[in-house]
């Protein structure tokens, strides 16, 4: 009877540590959208042992591997299984198409600019996590500068960064640092980091807490808590939504640093079909009141600030391809103009295009 019980406690104890087809499942998503294919397909087959209501659907998405792997010794599932580590290279090169309009004038602003983005990540798999050790260099290249006088940008800017990520079951964590150069400042670096925590899961749902941080030394500070919600699939439809509270300072005028909270929001929903096109859009909406007045001007003062998005992309192998529109909008209630020394509303348009890798 005791051998009993201890072999019954064992199999309690093996099942409670076990992951759920569900967590397995959002994983090997997870590797995929890294590039660490052949870490992905581990896990697929993993989460296609464990029963589960996706058993079928994951079984599909191996067996569109398989038929890729037949033509193709590319990647090899057993030489993930023997080496942990991955050495991945991805990047960007787009152009916008900007068009900036304000409260107060009868002619828009119009002008380009240039991007680009080279990144080199080192990963490393230890049991269920996943660390990611990342080195960026990017630059914006302003075309046009002076047909944009209101935006009062610098003609280039460029960033040097490091990054690291850490990827598990229920928590994400990504902490990084950069040092960014412009035309007419020398250095400044800045700083941010994002937690965040899955508290609760129910098939292909996520329910949990984030937060994040933002300090630029020589500029804008931000802060952010959040309830999550994330629907995930490979294939079809894929949702998020962060709502919660925000903290901003920024510079409104020359004399004062202004001090904003309020309710955020964060919403993104997007289409993947099997023929390696997506379609996205997404909002970021912030609500601000002034918090501690640095001058009676400022008493009640309020702003409204949102982006919002529609890419569409395609990416069939290590390198792709994308569209997209957005705006950023940002409005003061409460004040005029004059009073603060920026215009009550302004509208920036971007349409961008470019291509992306993922090697």
């Amino acid at each position: 009877m005791k051998r009993l019980l201890i072999i019954v406690s064992l199999l309690w104890a093996a099942n409670a540590l076990a992951e759920s087809q569900e967590e397995l499942y959002y994983r090997a998503l997870k590797a995929e959208e890294a590039g660490d294919i052949p870490h992905a397909l581990d896990l697929f087959d993993s989460a296609v042992a464990v029963s589960g209501p996706y058993t079928a659907e994951i079984q599909e998405i191996i067996d569109d591997y398989q038929s890729v792997l037949k033509e193709s010794d590319e990647y090899s599932a057993d030489d993930s299984a023997q080496n942990p580590w991955a050495f991945h290279t991805y990047g960007t090169i787009n152009y916008s198409g900007l068009h900036y309009k304000k409260k107060g004038t009868s002619d828009a602003e119009t002008g380009g600019e240039a991007a680009a983005s080279i990144n080199a990540s080192v990963e490393y798999e230890s049991q269920n996590w996943s660390h990611a050790l990342e080195l960026n260099v990017s630059g914006d290249w302003f075309i046009d500068k002076d047909d944009m006088p209101s935006l009062d940008t610098n003609s280039w800017e460029t960033s040097v960064g490091i990054g690291y990520s850490l990827i598990g079951n229920s928590l994400i964590l990504d902490i990084g640092a950069s040092i960014n150069f412009s035309e007419n400042e020398e250095w400044n670096p800045d700083f941010y980091i994002w937690v965040e925590k899955y508290l609760a899961q129910n098939g292909k749902q996520k329910f949990g807490l984030a937060t994040s941080a933002y300090k630029n030394f020589d500029g804008p500070t931000s802060a952010s808590f959040y309830g999550t919600w994330h629907h995930f699939a490979k294939y079809g439809w894929n949702s998020t939504i962060y709502a919660g509270a925000r903290y901003e300072s920024d510079s409104l005028s020359s004399l004062y640093i202004l001090k904003w909270l309020g309710p955020s929001l964060r919403p993104s929903v997007s289409y993947k079909f099997k023929t390696d096109i997506s379609v996205e859009t997404k909002l970021n909406l912030f609500y601000g009141f002034v918090i501690d007045e640095p001058a009676t001007t400022y008493d009640g003062v309020q702003k409204f600030s949102g982006s919002w998005a529609f890419n569409i992309s395609w990416r069939p192998g290590m390198f792709g391809t994308f569209i997209g529109f957005e705006q950023l909008y940002r409005h003061y209630l409460n004040t005029s103009e004059y009073s603060i020394g920026y215009p009550k509303w302004s509208l920036l348009s971007k349409l961008k295009a470019g291509i992306r890798w993922n090697i």
